[in-house]
């Protein structure tokens, strides 16, 4: 549901921005490099960009573009990005933290409209703030130890 949504949030996005775009791997690999930014690290802590010249070849430094997470809601809200409620990685927020030109995109699917908003604004926009875990358990070809098996 939520790659979905997301898909919903590009297309509103390409229709309300000329230069924004959903980079290739090999595209992404060369904007992080750029940016001095571990691939394999943070290689899933963008959604698309925007660049500022008038094509992608012209960009030679991270003022040349914005990295771009989105972030979707369907959420009756009056005024975005106030209300919105989302899930955010540790990663996508040290980015957003250490990257000038990372920006949080907060798109209401429904209503076709969007909000960016950079690491201090972010910041100044928590209402509150709570960390949770996510869990993945081994495959069962995976040995497991456990001193309280039977």
């Amino acid at each position: 549901k939520n790659l979905q949504t997301e898909k919903l949030g590009i297309q509103v996005l390409k229709k309300s921005i000329k230069k924004f775009m959903v980079p290739t791997k090999e595209q992404k690999q060369l904007l992080y490099k750029l940016a001095n930014i571990d691939f394999g690290r943070y290689w899933n802590a963008i959604d698309g960009i925007i660049y500022k010249g008038n094509s992608l070849d012209e960009i030679i430094s991270t003022n040349d573009f914005l990295f771009v997470e989105i972030k979707t809601t369907n959420k009756k809200l009056e005024k975005l990005p106030y209300g919105a409620f989302f899930g955010i990685s540790e990663n996508e927020e040290e980015l957003l933290k250490s990257h000038k030109n990372y920006r949080l995109c907060i798109v209401h699917v429904g209503m076709q409209t969007y909000s960016m908003v950079d690491y201090k604004e972010y910041n100044a926009l928590i209402q509150n703030k709570r960390i949770t875990y996510q869990v993945n358990f081994k495959l069962p070809h995976q040995k497991t130890r456990s001193k309280y098996s039977l």
